[in-house]
């Protein structure tokens, strides 16, 4: 009995405390950056709120149940949010700043919707800077009230984001009943997701999900290399975590991270063919949200050809017309009489696709293909620094990607299906334009003709497909992933990688191609370590079994302005290292 009345005793002098803390405003508030896991830029950082230091209340867990078990849920949030602004004042111009609401706050009696609009409105962020961000800690338990509140937020312009998806509770449930801007995927989820298949599966099925309501996924908790480079890998579109940057004070804008996206998204970014869809893109009408419906008619009835309308708020695209689908809407019974005098915003599609200047049309397709059947043939908006800056439709993408396929398929090497010579000069003078620092290795075969003559054409293939998946794993192993393999042809090829790499690669490649390349002679070919040939004078002669010359070049120590310049000294050097007897590879050391 006794304890149980110290129980109480110390629980009331907590929620004492609490007050005094919310009282007082003694909130401490840290910032965790939100990182885009393809181009490595801040999309926005999330505010977190912490009790005084060396307190009870440091853990914001113990602190926000308090305020809920005692009623002080509401004051306290309005506490966290005001500190989260009031600090974020120096954010830049794109940056978000999510805020965090317990939906518990909606059935405070405290409740005031305006609030976080009032103090906004006094400090130098726009409305469209702050997203909501709502915590799945526990289940929803009204849903229309709940949807009230995001209707209320969503008027005022704020995005919402919903926490700790895939944790229970009410996760799904609010997805499919609410559409959110961004899809915070739990810790649980993320946590060794490099070696969990049922966890990725999970996360597929997410990603396919999300793209077709026109969410965003933010992948939480991210803590380990292998758990980033799996994300990365799988096309999330944001991260966050302690691997990538801890909680701070401060706005933190120096991400040591960006260099390892960047770097891990060359390969994917990097469009197969070549063409960025904003190369696509066209500038035509828009409108704004207030546009009456009977003037969108009109300007559909005055340009025959024109198939959508982009509708825009600053400058940024909020929405879609498509003719067709405007047409189908007036049409049905009570369609004219509601809408044709009413704004555009409406009767838009609020849920485009919309996708960045500089993302490749293949990986714009995807998406546009994974989107519900009535959207699928939707036209796509682009944007460039989260500004409108064209629209793309559907035939015109696939048309594009359909020729340009075709086209890069004649530059695969038919025995190999490596990319041959004019792939090959892009990607070198895609390095050189870019002032990366680089090496190539060119490989050739040596006495690959007498093995023809003595074998013949169809175990010399074997040997060249032979040799294009060693060279192929031994990057893949040992190299980048945005090391490059091309086939110039017959028994040339190239590996474009970074300086630090060229020899691990070329060593790993002769240790296995020696190793491996017996089988490709007969047993007493191999016993006496040479094959018997014809000379061009026609005498037999004895020559070496085939064996591989590598010759590395690189710009880290000297200039190399064009891939001519890289083909001139390559030539030099093979000269050089073919006069070795066996498997070698040779660096060039000159300067200059």
């Amino acid at each position: 009995m006794l304890d149980n009345k110290k129980e109480v005793i110390s629980e009331k002098l907590i929620a004492k405390e609490l007050r005094a803390i919310i009282r007082d405003k003694d909130i401490r508030t840290v910032f965790q950056p939100i990182i885009n896991l393809k181009n490595a830029r801040i999309l926005g950082y999330e505010a977190l709120s912490r009790g005084p230091k060396g307190t009870f209340f440091e853990d914001p867990l113990k602190m926000f149940s308090i305020a809920r078990e005692y009623d002080m849920l509401f004051d306290l949030e309005k506490v966290c949010r005001e500190k989260a602004l009031h600090v974020a004042r120096n954010l830049k111009e794109d940056d978000k700043l999510f805020i965090n609401i317990d939906p518990h706050v909606i059935y405070d009696h405290n409740f005031q919707g305006g609030i976080t609009k009032e103090f906004i409105d006094s400090l130098p962020i726009s409305h469209e800077n702050i997203v909501i961000e709502l915590t799945e800690k526990t289940s929803i338990q009204d849903y229309n009230g709940f949807k009230a509140v995001l209707d209320h937020y969503k008027d005022q312009g704020y995005q919402i984001a919903i926490d700790d998806t895939g944790a229970g509770y009410s996760g799904l449930q609010s997805i499919i009943a609410i559409s959110y801007d961004y899809i915070k995927l739990d810790h649980f989820l993320i946590r060794n997701i490099d070696q969990d298949p049922l966890k990725l599966a999970l996360l597929e099925v997410f990603i396919k999900f999300s793209r077709k309501i026109n969410s965003k996924i933010i992948a939480e908790g991210i803590e380990t290399e292998d758990e980033l480079n799996t994300l990365i890998n799988m096309g999330i579109d944001y991260g966050q975590g302690y691997f990538i940057a801890p909680p701070t004070i401060k706005l933190k804008r120096d991400l040591g991270i960006s260099k390892y996206i960047i770097d891990n998204n060359k390969i994917k970014k990097k469009s197969l063919i070549g063409v960025i869809i904003g190369e696509l893109a066209k500038r035509e009408i828009t409108i704004s949200e207030d546009t009456k419906t009977n003037k969108v008619v009109d300007i559909f009835e005055k340009h025959q050809n024109l198939q959508s309308l982009v509708v825009l708020k600053n400058n940024k695209a909020i929405g879609l017309i498509m003719r067709d689908r405007l047409y189908f809407r007036l049409g049905t019974k009570y369609g004219y009489s509601v809408f044709m005098d009413r704004a555009i915003k409406l009767i838009m599609d609020q849920n485009p696709l919309i996708v960045d200047f500089n993302t490749p049309i293949e990986e714009v397709s995807n998406q546009a293909m994974s989107r519900g059947f009535d959207d699928v043939y939707d036209c796509i908006i682009v944007t460039k620094n989260q500004k409108y800056s064209g629209i793309v439709s559907i035939r015109v993408l696939l048309d594009k990607f359909s020729k340009i396929k075709i086209e890069h398929a004649k530059n695969l090497n038919p025995l190999t299906n490596l990319p041959g010579n004019l792939i090959i000069e892009r990607e070198v003078s895609e390095r050189i334009n870019n002032q990366e620092v680089f090496s190539v290795l060119y490989l050739d075969l040596d006495n690959f003709k007498s093995y023809n003559d003595c074998y013949g054409y169809k175990k010399g293939d074997e040997m060249i497909d032979f040799t294009a998946r060693v060279l192929t794993e031994a990057v893949k192993l040992s190299g980048n992933k945005s090391d490059f393999v091309g086939h110039i042809g017959g028994d040339d090829f190239v590996i474009i990688t970074t300086p630090e790499k060229d020899e691990i690669i070329s060593q790993a490649i002769i240790n296995r191609f020696d190793k491996e390349v017996k089988k490709f002679f007969n047993k007493r070919d191999i016993e006496s370590s040479y094959i018997i040939t014809k000379d061009r004078q026609g005498e037999l002669s004895k020559t070496p079994l085939v064996s591989i010359s590598i010759a590395i070049v690189s710009n880290k120590k000297r200039r190399i302005d064009s891939h001519l310049k890289v083909s001139d000294i390559a030539a030099e050097v093979k000269k050089y290292v073919k006069e070795k007897s066996g498997s070698n590879f040779m660096r060039d050391k000159r300067k200059g």
